[in-house]
């Protein structure tokens, strides 16, 4: 067992001499290697041949104004200084970008045999300046490694991507160090700019998967974008790729997973869902105008999105703007006269009518409508709907908004418990001709419709019926009294007015040569007709038609109401009606002037 332990020993001392021997022969070749690596590997060559590469990337001039740093240790890398990236064009050479430092580790050997291959690259302040056409084309698009690669590139099943091998290259790790992207685009003749960038981007070969964590800068608000992508190419190129986006940041939290084109600028399928925190400071950052963008405070929204055709659908649709709460389903159609058009159903559980009609008729700061750029055509429902200072219950709506007209549209709603059909129409973009209402308010409950509107005085009870037809050289809620024109028509039957004491009429009439109507003020007066209907224009309302038949007495009205001050000028006649076989009472004709709800009655001679 000694002799046995002894042997065991002995070959333990002899791996562990073996293995001392060739770690320090490691070491040795190691350190020996970068000792010598200044002396077998030409800086110039190391230089030239990064310089070809990038231009190779690119397929651009690269200039280097800087002088290259070459270190060994811990590993070969070669940082070049100062370095530009142009093209030529009619009016000279064009920068597409200045990086401050970039840098690449190689590998010793392949330097020693003169073809270095880079990895690794950490590119420090590098500054991209990119323009983007009316067609989504970037002009950074050339005849470069990458470039062919994106045009050799075939989608593949699976969510992947085939590439030849001559086209493929490897590619590695990139590191971005406080860099920033211009992007100019022709169509909104607008800059973005964002800054700040750190990234890691890990990007094995051209045709494997792409990795990027970025954090940035944008209007001054920090952010972070995590993408991934299994068909990087096929993105880069403006074809239909799968990618997977995360973003994050004090305005905006998104995320994405399905198929998008960079170049259409379109996501072509999958889940989306985003938070808005601050909705016009993003509409601010984007430049977006979208009829109640200004007012909104937060938003969400969660759909999943399908592209049938040339549409794109937002299915099983959740639509969230501060308060109010829709489901539904949209369709964003393709541009047309250089607006998109957005149509579907929506279904609230109350919305704000007033507020969204005042998206619709805001003017900027010289007065004239801002540029659309939605075409709408939607359908609305909601269990509440606010039109201040009114509220409509179970109301199905319309909603109809091009460049030259607005038109929306009440097919059903119930206010005072009656029905209620509306139509609004628009004229030119943001009301700037006028608008024109069309209303009818069919057997509603009159007292809860007098509370509604917030009348008094003696008024009738029972049910009736409005209809109104209004206009004006501008939005009509937002139109003063003096500002529309139209008519108005009241009916109602069965009913009482009450407190219109006829038989205090009469007798105060023949003691006073005038008097309050609160001095007649006693029992109702009863009808089985109420007819009530005027024009209405500059502030008063001439009437056509104003009679009351009951019962007992017959009423009749004419005259002018300036409802503008609240005033009456009114001739009335009160009549019983005629029986057979007896003496008829002689009519009370009387003038009604003053104010309501208390006006001054004068007996006529």
């Amino acid at each position: 067992m000694r002799r046995k332990r002894s042997r065991q020993k002995r070959k333990a001392e002899r791996v562990l001499q073996w293995t001392l021997v060739v770690v320090v022969a490691v070491l040795s070749v190691y350190f020996v290697s970068r000792l010598a690596a200044p002396y077998l590997v030409s800086s110039s060559l190391v230089r030239s041949a990064m310089e070809r590469a990038v231009a190779e990337w690119t397929g651009h001039t690269v200039r280097i104004d800087g002088t290259p740093e070459i270190s060994f240790f811990p590993e070969p890398r070669i940082t070049l200084n100062a370095v530009r990236i142009s093209k030529p064009t009619a009016e000279g050479d064009k920068v597409l970008a200045e990086i401050e430092r970039l840098s690449a580790s190689f590998g010793l050997l392949d330097a020693v045999r003169g073809a270095p291959e880079f990895r690794e690259f950490r590119l420090g302040r590098p500054r991209v300046f990119v323009e983007r056409d009316e067609q989504g084309r970037l002009d950074w698009a050339s005849e470069g490694r990458l470039s062919s690669a994106v045009k050799s590139v075939r989608p593949r099943e699976g969510r992947h991507q085939t590439l030849e091998a001559a086209a493929d290259a490897e590619v590695g790790s990139v590191t971005v160090e406080e860099g920033s992207i211009a992007i100019h685009d022709q169509t909104s003749r607008r800059t973005f700019v964002v800054d700040g960038i750190l990234a890691d981007v890990s990007w094995p070969r051209l045709s494997s998967a792409l990795t990027a964590y970025v954090t940035l800068r944008i209007g001054g608000r920090e952010a972070r974008l995590d993408l991934s992508t299994p068909q990087p190419l096929l993105f880069f190129g403006g074809r239909e790729a799968s990618i997977g986006l995360a973003w994050s940041s004090p305005i905006l939290t998104a995320s994405f997973d399905g198929r998008a084109s960079l170049a259409g600028d379109d996501l072509i399928s999958g889940s989306l869902k985003a938070g808005i925190a601050d909705v016009k400071s993003l509409a601010a950052l984007t430049g977006a105008r979208l009829p109640g963008i200004e007012t909104a405070r937060t938003a969400s929204v969660s759909a999943e999105l399908v592209k049938t055709g040339r549409d794109l659908r937002f299915d099983q649709l959740e639509l969230t703007v501060d308060d109010a709460h829709a489901t539904g389903i949209l369709e964003l159609s393709p541009p047309e006269h250089g607006r998109r058009r957005l149509s579907g159903t929506l279904a609230f559980d109350r919305i704000d009518v007033t507020r969204l009609l005042d998206a619709f008729s805001e003017k900027d700061d010289a007065g004239e409508a801002p540029p659309r750029q939605l075409d709408f055509d939607l359908s609305l429902s909601a269990g509440e709907a606010r039109l201040a200072p009114f509220t409509i219950e179970n109301i199905a709506a319309s909603l109809l908004a091009t460049n030259d007209k607005i038109q929306f549209d009440i097919a059903d709603g119930t206010f005072a418990s009656g029905r209620l059909q509306a139509r609004l129409d628009g004229a030119g973009p943001s009301f700037r001709s006028g608008g024109t209402l069309q209303l009818s308010l069919a057997d509603a409950d009159l007292p809860d419709l007098a509370e509604r509107l917030a009348l008094k005085g003696p008024l009738p009870s029972g049910r009736g019926s409005l209809d109104l037809v209004l206009k004006a050289d501008r939005p009509i809620w937002a139109a003063d009294h003096t500002g529309i024109d139209g008519t108005i028509r009241f009916a109602a039957s069965a009913g009482a007015l009450g407190g219109v004491d006829t038989t205090a009429l009469r007798r105060l009439a023949g003691e006073k040569p005038f008097f309050h109507l609160s001095e007649a003020l006693g029992a109702d007066l009863p009808f089985d007709t109420l007819v009530f209907a005027a024009h209405l224009s500059a502030g008063s309302a001439t009437i056509d038609e104003a009679r009351l038949e009951g019962p007992s007495e017959d009423l009749q009205l004419s005259g002018i109401i300036p409802y503008a001050s609240q005033g009456l000028a009114l001739s009335a006649v009160l009549s019983p009606p005629a029986v057979a076989g007896q003496t008829a009472v002689p009519p009370l004709r009387f003038f009604i002037g003053g104010s309501w709800p208390d006006p001054v009655l004068s007996p006529a001679p």
